[in-house]
């Protein structure tokens, strides 16, 4: 019984998502994050990001103009290879970016706290009913 359960959790397995030049997504690289700070805080810090996102509720809704869409069913969803428990987790999936596995974060920007040394990729995604 436990073997055939193993056997179908690893069959129900989704594969990951392979991030393409193509496709709509930005990468932040921590660096001098401050104790306890989120991505939202991180990125209002610098520079770079400042102009680039719009957040509403602590969700990211917009990234250089591009908007989530309930129309469409695409959302800018964030990925992380901070793989703690209560980061990031496999539920909403995975992506590969440049051969490394990124899971799904569990919070939004103003929710999820940074840490030097992890990236965060938000990737544009349309997902079908």
């Amino acid at each position: 019984m436990v073997a055939l359960t193993c056997t179908l959790i690893s069959a129900c397995k989704k594969e990951p998502l392979v991030v393409k030049e193509s496709d709509t997504y930005v990468v932040i690289n921590v660096e001098n994050a401050t104790e306890n700070q989120t991505l939202a805080g991180y990125m209002l810090s610098l520079t770079e990001y400042q102009d680039m996102f719009v957040i509403e509720n602590g969700m990211v809704t917009s990234i250089n103009g591009l908007s989530n869409s309930d129309e469409t069913y695409s959302y800018w969803m964030i990925y992380t290879n901070d793989y703690s428990e209560d980061v990031s987790n496999e539920a909403y999936g995975t992506i590969d970016y440049n051969g490394t596995i990124y899971y799904s974060a569990a919070w939004g920007a103003e929710s999820l706290v940074v840490k030097n040394g992890y990236s965060y990729i938000f990737i544009y995604q349309t997902f079908s009913l």
